[in-house]
Order: C-alpha cells, then structure tokens, then sequence
C-alpha cells in the first residue's frame, strides 16, 4: 500500500510507518533490524510487516537511517 487512496487505512501508510520507525530509532540509538520490526508491528499491528520494507528503504533513501551489516543494526544519520 504505497499510493494512498480514499480506503488507505492511515495506520499502514507507508508514510505513517517510516515516522514510527524513524522515531524508535531516534528513542533508542542503535537497535537491531528484528527488535525494530517487532517494536513497529507491536505499535501498529501486523499488517505493517507488509510496509515495514519499504519504510526502510524510504528512509535509507532520503538519507535517515544507515544499515550496520555486521551487527544486524540500523542508527540513524544525525547523532
């Protein structure tokens, strides 16, 4: 569900899952990939396993968010 329509449940928007992502890296530092999809999907539900991807990918784009391969971990850009 990338292109919002009038039936885009707000809560599954990819937009809306990049912000809680963004914020529970932000709240926590440096978390690994598997507790921040857990922690997204407890905050959301499960539906948002479906966007939580591409929210990553969003946020690696516009230069957010950066992925440490050997520990499994993502931080984001401005500390």
């Amino acid at each position: 569900m990338l292109t919002p329509d009038k039936h885009t449940n707000i809560k599954f928007s990819l937009i809306y899952v990049s912000g809680i992502v963004l914020k529970t890296v932000q709240n926590n530092g440096i978390i690994r990939y598997d507790e921040l999809l857990n922690t997204t999907i407890k905050q959301t539900g499960n539906q948002a396993e479906d966007v939580f991807q591409f929210a990553l990918s969003f946020l690696y784009l516009n230069n957010k968010i950066v992925y440490n391969q050997k520990s499994d971990s993502i931080t984001t850009t401005e500390q």
